[in-house]
């Protein structure tokens, strides 16, 4: 429950939830980016309706009763990647007109987060509107890498690219036009349309190649980027008696999405390529979704069972040195059951969830089954404390570019390659979690395990070509198993109540990865904290963490590091402020990857200095004309964001 110190110093779904510090949650409102601490995404929703990046910035705080933190979600979205829910429950006017715009700007680089919306209420029905932009324009990002190729015991190169400042942008545009008819405790009828708009003309970085013996070279990529994708979105509820519910939802999408990808490399920064590689994807995705959900409320348990069903065609040309079609069939059915309910102190649910997906590509088909067990149990042990336990079985199917066996050449060394004989595999997760709390202090003491049986991770190889060279084919396969340990201690104190508080974590993870022909190991500790001032009209918010790194297949990915500063001053419905993105780190944004092939080596680093100590602006203002009321609830939203090319 936000405090009423919370609500009067936010001014945005993302701003309440900075101040509220949920255990496990790193939310970044100047960014408007919400993870778990671990990198893992989180599904936000709006009454049960998930809700956009637009939507959640236009929530006014004011409206907000209660916020829904489910860091364990159930059966439901097992065959989905969220590893946690936020629901803000929220009154609704009843009548007349309610907007407001909201601006994110920074001074001197081009980066900025902005929204516009309006929403109009008569008796039963609700229009609304809602304009979201979000956009970046750097001028100076480069890509440092240093590599070694073992393509024989006896033939060994070593090289070194020192990253070219090139220019980095997008723009993200989404409009959404949205109808509700609500007549309570009887029927919800939600139509949504939506237009995604994502333009990257420069995901480009050029080098300059260092190699022993050889001419300096330099390289240069460009990479383009464009989708649009138009999707409807038609929800109804009805309500049964005997404290029952019956939920429809059908969502139709299509993606249309264009790729182009060009490599060179030259003896001087603007001379003539001496070796050139294109390559270029002219993407179509049509989807439809369908969703029903039953459930009934008995007096000390609660049953749910649901029903999905996709079905989509693909269709990806590929041009330039890759000339080829590929065309491809999937759909996925996927049915569950969960019972939620107490026996004498115990809280426990039990999910049981199974699925088949079909895949048909080029006349040649695979079909997967899958099978999802979950289970939760709670108990407590003590005053204010409490223990649970969860135990996940999560398949993971390969996708459908990792399954088209297109060929991409990269550079002269490099080729990419996907794998039709990739199978689905299972993972195993353990966690165990203490918890125990006052009004001042709480904490969370929690370890986990995940074990995955040939798990789909790198497979890299020397391939000789007919003229005597040899070439790296990057590829996937099925590999033997993948392993992790983790455990995470959280604190959130109150030091002043609702004026000041802090909170602070910290964890370590210890991966294994096991392939056919290789083992690695790794481990990897993370620390980070925040704090929250409210003061009168005045709010002050921080943030800092490092890197949270992590081992899979053969590659560590280093994470970026966390650090934030806003401070903001609120004046009725309007709010002006300032922040500041990455303070006192000269060398601005930075992540990085390591690759630990017997055949290749590599270690790569990427920088924006744009964003060092990156100063933003911050405003916005609501309006509101009109009485109070409960909409009820979309408890389903469906969307399709998967394009099927290879990249």
């Amino acid at each position: 429950l936000p405090t009423d110190k919370q609500v009067k110093s936010s001014t945005s779904g993302y701003e309440l939830l900075s101040h509220m510090q949920l255990a496990g949650l790193k939310v970044n409102s100047i960014e408007r980016k919400i993870t778990t601490v671990s990198g893992g995404s989180v599904q936000l929703r709006i009454n049960d309706i998930v809700a956009s990046t637009a939507q959640v910035q236009a929530l006014r705080p004011d409206e907000v009763l209660r916020v829904e933190y489910i860091d364990n979600p159930g059966v439901r979205y097992a065959d989905t990647e969220v590893e946690a829910v936020i629901n803000y429950i929220v009154r609704r006017a009843e009548s007349g007109i309610s907007g407001g715009v909201s601006f994110t700007n920074a001074v001197t680089t081009g980066f900025g987060d902005d929204n516009v919306y309006i929403r109009a209420t008569h008796k039963l029905s609700q229009f609304g509107l809602n304009y979201y932009l979000s956009y970046r324009d750097y001028d100076d990002r480069k890509v440092d890498e240093e590599q070694m190729f073992s393509f024989t015991e006896a033939k060994e190169r070593r090289r070194e690219l020192i990253g070219i400042s090139t220019p980095f942008s997008y723009q993200d545009h989404s409009i959404e036009a949205s109808y509700n008819l609500t007549k309570p405790e009887k029927y919800i009828f939600n139509a949504v349309f939506t237009e995604n708009i994502y333009n990257s003309p420069h995901g480009d970085y050029g080098q300059l190649i260092k190699e022993t013996e050889q001419k300096d070279l330099y390289n240069y990529t460009r990479s383009e980027y464009n989708y649009h994708s138009p999707s409807l979105d038609l929800y109804y509820k009805k309500f049964l008696l005997h404290d029952q519910f019956l939920a429809l939802n059908v969502v139709g999408t299509y993606i249309g999405s264009d790729y182009e990808r060009e490599y060179s490399e030259a003896h001087s920064e603007a001379g003539a390529p001496v070796s050139s590689y294109d390559y270029g994807t002219d993407g179509s995705r049509y989807s439809l979704i369908g969703e029903g959900i039953y459930q009934k409320t008995f007096d000390k348990i609660t049953l749910t069972g649901g029903i999905k069903y996709m079905q989509a065609y693909t269709h990806n040309r590929y041009t330039g040195d890759v000339n080829e079609s590929a065309e491809m069939h999937n759909s996925s059915l996927y049915g569950y059951v969960q019972a939620q309910g107490k026996w004498a102190k115990l809280n426990y649910s039990l999910g049981i969830g199974a699925s088949r997906q079909d895949f048909d590509e080029s006349e040649e088909g695979f079909t997967f089954y899958m099978f999802r067990p979950m289970l939760s149990l709670s108990y407590p042990v003590f005053k204010g404390a409490s223990l649970r336990y969860n135990f996940t079985c999560s398949p993971s199917v390969p996708s459908l570019s990792a399954l088209s066996d297109i060929r991409q050449q990269t550079t002269d060394l490099e080729v990419n390659r996907g794998n039709r004989n990739l199978k689905p595999y299972r993972s195993y997760i353990n966690r165990l979690q203490l918890s125990w709390g006052n009004k001042r202090v709480s904490f969370q003491l929690s370890g986990g395990h995940r074990i995955s049986k040939n798990p789909i991770m790198e497979q890299i190889k020397c391939v000789s070509q007919p003229d005597g060279s040899y070439i790296i084919e990057y590829g996937i396969d099925n590999q033997k198993r993948f392993t992790q340990w983790n455990g995470r201690l959280y604190t959130n104190i109150n030091v002043i109540p609702d004026l000041l508080s802090i909170s602070l974590y910290g964890g370590f993870n210890s991966f294994e990865s096991k392939g056919n022909s290789y083992l690695h190991h790794y481990t990897a500790w993370y620390v980070g904290g925040d704090a929250s001032l409210n003061y009168k009209n005045f709010s002050l918010y921080g943030s800092i963490g490092n890197r949270y790194n992590s081992l899979y297949g053969e590659s560590i990915d280093y994470g970026e590091k966390n650090s934030v500063i806003q401070c903001s001053y609120k004046w009725k419905n309007m709010s002006a402020g300032i922040g500041v993105l990455y303070p006192f780190t000269p060398a601005g944004w930075s992540a990085g990857w390591k690759l630990m092939s017997e055949r290749v080596q590599k270690k790569s680093w990427t920088y924006i200095k744009n964003n060092a100590n990156m100063v933003v602006l911050t405003f916005s203002w609501n309006f509101n004309s009109g009485l109070k009321h409960k909409t009820e609830e979309k408890l389903m939203n469906n969307v399709d964001r998967e394009t099927g090319i290879a990249r």
